[in-house]
């Protein structure tokens, strides 16, 4: 249990994806915590539990991406619930493609620790630049 608003949770969250602090990930990510990606994102999927996100996403944006980046311009709270409106940004690793994607990701908090996500996202800037075809970031 913490004393931590569920905005100030997800505000940390974003800052330790940021930095790569696995183990401050791993106090936010409830242990049973539902990770659903949308269609179409590459390498997305339904995630279950803290190891399976950290390894997927933590891990697999690092190999994928050059100067991944997933900042907000937006949160939007509401009681156990928040929104983080922004935009994804990087480098394919492969084509030397930059992509700019923007998303919502929808969270809900319980006991100062992420339980579900939800990821809606405009993936085709990110396909594209995976596939060499560039729309520009």
């Amino acid at each position: 249990m913490t004393d931590r608003s569920p905005l100030e949770t997800i505000q940390s969250l974003y800052e330790a994806f940021a930095a790569g602090d696995e183990a401050t990930l791993r106090e936010l990510l409830a242990p049973d915590v539902e990770w659903n990606q949308c269609a179409g994102f590459p390498g997305g999927a339904q995630r279950h539990g803290a190891d399976d996100v950290l390894d997927s996403i933590l891990r697999g944006n690092k190999t994928t991406w050059v100067g991944f980046a997933a900042p907000v311009e937006r949160f939007v709270a509401d009681g156990d619930t928040v929104v983080a409106l922004g935009a994804y940004a990087g480098t394919h690793s492969e084509t030397g493609l930059a992509m700019r994607s923007v998303f919502a990701h929808v969270y809900r908090v319980a006991g100062g620790r992420v339980v579900h996500f939800d990821q809606v996202a405009d993936t085709w800037p990110m396909v594209a630049a995976a596939r060499g075809e560039g729309l520009g970031a």
